[in-house]
């Protein structure tokens, strides 16, 4: 069945945060044909199916024991077109999201969202599961840039949903049905992107030493109030800070507060800087700019070289409860006697506390008390590193508590309508909410 078609056995693989993947074999499909014949195969053989782009996933999305792996990075990632006048790129899933964003600024285009992986991760992947990033606070995710899919189902069938238009009311909107779905419902073969001008207005980006974390929770709210819309809104505290001067020489103050990185557009400079008053901060622009930009990107990396087990948590609040979250992440830091510095991007509500630990017996604890932070204070228990296996019984927990079971029923059963194999990424995301719903 898969005659012709590049694979090998026996190797292994795990994600970013050490999730493993044990697949039975893993396929390099060259084209759409292939990968239909592998869809097919795993459907008659009941195999299920799991696709890889760069092994950037957070939230064990990857993870599988006899599965076939579908690795998309290797030829299928090609820019098939950059349309200057509709404002939009063309590419398969195996493209290097940094590639993309290089051959666009060539032309004057670039694409906001930007997962701190950027420059590892693939379009598909980042597509799949909905990624955000720095710009999110003023561009969102990617949820708000696929224009229209390519898709194969899991019965072997190839379907294109949406168009890449602005503006498009033709039926219920499949699009960001798939977008996000984490490689449950079919295999993404091709993506259509809006992508967008390069801003012409010079932008700065100011990097402030901080007083607190609650300090800068209040700036952005008086930022929010004064209606400034920032390009980047982020924040780093001073276990952050530490290690990236220790692990990557990255020079930055060891303020107890923590470090500010927020971007502006010129027009807006003088107020931030009035809002900054009494706090130290140094502007940067160009090729200095693009470096505080870097550094911030690395962060997780400069964070696991300090610690035997990390845990990478991502939670969202409202802004106007972010100072409530910040004291309640402090109180389990003192409750269990860890290190759990904290990477933000502050500006939308998404905080992610990083738990370092000697050993896994507390993880699982420690990393449910945190996310419950969010479900009480009205928020999400993920904003960009999705659900996969890590985080399905708090995703029942937060549609339960925020939506209704019913919300749940109908997701679970979207699964079951589309996939009635259960070969896309099974026991994982909605599916295994859903049972732990049950469970109940």
């Amino acid at each position: 069945m898969l005659e012709g078609i590049e694979y090998t056995q026996g190797e292994e693989r795990e994600d970013f945060v050490g999730f493993k993947v044990k697949p039975k074999i893993i396929v390099y499909p060259k084209n759409e044909e292939e990968i239909i014949k592998v869809v097919n195969y795993a459907r008659e053989t009941k195999t299920p199916i799991v696709t890889w782009g760069a092994g950037t996933s957070l939230s064990g999305h990857l993870m599988c024991e006899g599965c076939i792996l579908l690795d998309m990075s290797k030829y299928m990632n090609k820019i098939i077109e950059i349309n200057e006048i509709d404002w939009y790129a063309h590419v398969q899933p195996g493209v290097n999201l940094e590639y993309l964003n290089k051959e666009l600024n060539k032309k004057g285009f670039f694409f906001p969202p930007d997962p701190a992986s950027f420059f590892l991760c693939t379009v598909g992947g980042a597509t799949a599961n909905s990624s955000g990033g720095m710009r999110g606070v003023k561009y969102g995710t990617f949820r708000d840039w696929v224009l229209a899919l390519k898709v194969v189902l899991p019965n072997g069938k190839v379907i294109k949903v949406g168009e890449p238009l602005r503006k498009n009311r033709g039926g219920y909107d499949l699009v960001h049905l798939f977008v996000g779905s984490e490689g449950t419902l079919g295999i993404i073969t091709e993506i259509w992107l809006r992508i967008t001008p390069l801003p012409r207005k010079k932008i700065y980006t100011v990097l402030a030493y901080m007083k607190s974390l609650e300090d800068t929770a209040e700036t952005i709210v008086e930022l929010r109030k004064r209606r400034i819309l920032p390009e980047i809104s982020e924040y780093i505290d001073i276990d952050v800070i530490r290690a990236l001067n220790k692990n990557l020489n990255a020079g930055l103050k060891e303020s107890e507060g923590g470090a500010f990185i927020i971007s502006v557009e010129e027009d807006y400079l003088d107020e931030l800087k009035d809002i900054l008053k009494g706090r130290d901060y140094i502007i940067a622009e160009g090729e200095e700019a693009e470096k505080i930009y870097s550094i911030r990107a690395q962060s997780a990396i400069a964070l696991r070289a300090e610690s035997k087990y990390m845990v990478v948590e991502d939670i969202v609040v409202p802004v106007s409860k972010l100072i409530d979250a910040i004291k309640r992440l402090k109180e389990i830091e003192r409750k269990y006697s860890i290190r759990m510095p904290v990477i933000a991007h502050i500006g939308d509500g998404n905080l992610h506390p990083n738990i370092m630990l000697s050993d896994t017996s507390l993880a699982e604890q420690i990393f449910e008390e945190v996310a419950r932070i969010a479900i009480e204070l009205g928020g999400s228990i993920s904003g960009e590193h999705g659900i996969g296996y890590q985080k399905a019984k708090l995703l029942a927990e937060q549609i339960a508590s925020h939506n209704g079971e019913e919300v749940l029923k109908i997701m679970k059963g979207i699964k079951d309508l589309i996939d009635p194999y259960d070969i896309m990424n099974p026991n994982k995301y909605v599916e295994l909410a859903y049972k732990s719903w049950e469970k109940k």
